[in-house]
């Protein structure tokens, strides 16, 4: 029997394309915006001005317990979308004054409703810039809707000090310390804050180890991190009806703003801390992390430098060898050469790096080293670096930053579009850069923790990773712990032995 011709034109199919579109797009904007509870606009900003049609799983239980109005712990592992995700939720929250304001001056002074306190200014610039591109369609002013407050230049903090007086906004983005200054020096209140959140926050609280002496302990209760005194000042109110100030100004706090607390490694410790403290008396505990620590999808290499030779740090022999001594600092040549020939053997594959180096290295004496090398190399902080403009205070993005270095860079052979960075290791908190491929440790971590988040600016939702540590021979063992209680695998480099 012979088929039958059917003739559909291809009118019709590009209808049912355009069609299918449309549906898709409704669809994953009636997700973000029914079922996760995220505002219209923010949902059409999502797919047009970042392409994205649906929701992260950490972001699909965070936003919705956000929006419950309940204090919240959230842990998931780095690059799973955490703070983007709590940002899209404390923009969805409603504006309101809370009934503890009384009824004369709730009408009259102005609020600040969201705080979220972030452990370095390049994520809060970073944060301003997210916000900045989900509203650059509107015609909204910005700084009703977000504010960034830290250490910078003398005239942009001044800047920053009238917009808060004067525009209170929806979401204030701030260092701890910068905040707490603001506090102490300037008055600056918190009357009817809506939401305090603590990204990244064992790094905002520090709590003592687990096998610290009684002199660290003790020390570490006279004296207390930035973030803590700022939220002793948040919560004061709560049981200060009577004080002075409050009856001048008739305030009075009879409310706990929701309390959210997010970080890749909150551990037991840390939520006991907000427990016991009662800033987070009985939390929803968002955890995503499996048990788990690292993206699967990163692997991880490690190298031991001498003076005389470069070799794999494996799981499977490292201990057992007796370690030596180097004499040398990390920013010697001897360590700053392993960096240049691995970037070198790994530069058809870089998409964009960045070399985390501790704090005792100047970096950007270490970039000029890295540049006279041929690496295409930046200091990351100077990319956030903001700047007076007559439209006020702005900054310049990580894809735009230009380099005043670029007379010494020599016999590069880097493509154009390839960027190495280069911070130091606190700097890792919670920053997003686009294709970021590699990651180059320079010394051993101070914790393993912050091995965890520098390591994790690398397979992001997902994608792949490389992360390649470079450490004197007498640091192995301390590597080794970090290696060990974080579960991860050591992979050999195939290009040392």
């Amino acid at each position: 029997m012979g088929g039958t011709k059917i003739n559909v034109s291809k009118k019709f199919f590009n209808k049912l394309y355009f069609r299918c579109v449309s549906f898709l797009k409704i669809f994953f904007e009636h997700y973000f915006e029914k079922d996760l509870g995220i505002r219209e606009v923010l949902c059409k900003a999502l797919r047009q001005n970042f392409n994205i049609t649906k929701p992260t799983p950490c972001q699909q239980k965070l936003i919705p317990s956000i929006l419950s109005g309940n204090d919240v712990l959230i842990r998931d592992l780095t690059g799973s979308g955490k703070t983007f995700g709590i940002v899209l939720a404390l923009l969805s929250k409603t504006r309101i004054v809370p009934k503890s304001l009384s009824q004369n001056t709730r009408s009259s002074i102005p609020i600040t409703t969201n705080l979220l306190v972030v452990p370095s200014r390049e994520l809060a610039f970073q944060i301003e810039s997210w916000i900045h591109s989900l509203f650059r369609d509107t015609n909204l002013p910005m700084k009703s809707i977000i504010q960034v407050a830290v250490k910078t230049a003398k005239e942009i903090e001044e800047e920053q000090l009238v917009n808060f007086r004067k525009t209170p906004p929806l979401l204030l983005v701030g260092t701890a310390k910068r905040l707490l200054e603001l506090v102490e020096n300037h008055g600056l209140k918190f009357h009817g804050l809506n939401t305090l959140a603590l990204d990244e926050v064992d790094h905002l609280i520090k709590l003592p180890g687990k096998h610290a002496n009684l002199k660290k302990i003790i020390n570490r209760e006279i004296h207390p991190k930035p973030t803590e005194l700022l939220a002793r000042h948040i919560l004061s109110g709560l049981n200060n009806d009577n004080n002075e100030s409050s009856r001048n100004e008739k305030i009075y706090y009879r409310y706990k703003p929701q309390v959210i607390i997010s970080s890749a490694t909150l551990n037991r410790a840390l939520r006991y801390y907000f427990k016991d403290n009662q800033l987070a008396p009985n939390p929803i505990f968002v955890d995503m992390s499996q048990g788990n620590y690292s993206p699967p999808t990163i692997t991880h290499h490690c190298l031991t430098i001498t003076s005389n030779n470069i070799r794999n740090l494996t799981t499977s022999n490292s201990t057992s060898e007796e370690e030596r001594i180097q004499d040398f600092e990390e920013d010697d040549d001897r360590m700053v050469d392993s960096v240049v020939g691995t970037i070198e053997l790994e530069k058809q594959m870089i998409q964009t790096g960045i070399i985390f180096v501790n704090h005792k290295i100047n970096v950007p004496e270490l970039v000029k080293k890295f540049r006279e090398y041929g690496i295409p190399a930046k200091e990351l902080s100077s990319s956030y670096i903001p700047t007076i403009s007559e439209q006020g205070y702005s900054y310049n993005s990580l894809s735009t930053i230009e380099t005043d270095l670029n007379d010494i860079v020599t016999q590069s052979t880097f493509s154009p579009k390839t960027t190495i960075y280069v911070a130091q290791e606190f700097t890792s908190r919670g920053i997003d850069i686009p294709n970021i491929s590699h990651v180059f440790i320079l010394g051993v971590p101070s914790s393993a923790a912050e091995y965890l988040h520098m390591s994790g600016r690398t397979g992001r939702m997902g994608g792949d990773g490389k992360v390649i540590s470079f450490i004197k021979d007498g640091q192995k063992r301390v590597m080794m712990n970090y290696i060990t209680f974080l579960d991860l695998k050591l992979d050999n480099y195939e290009h040392v032995d």
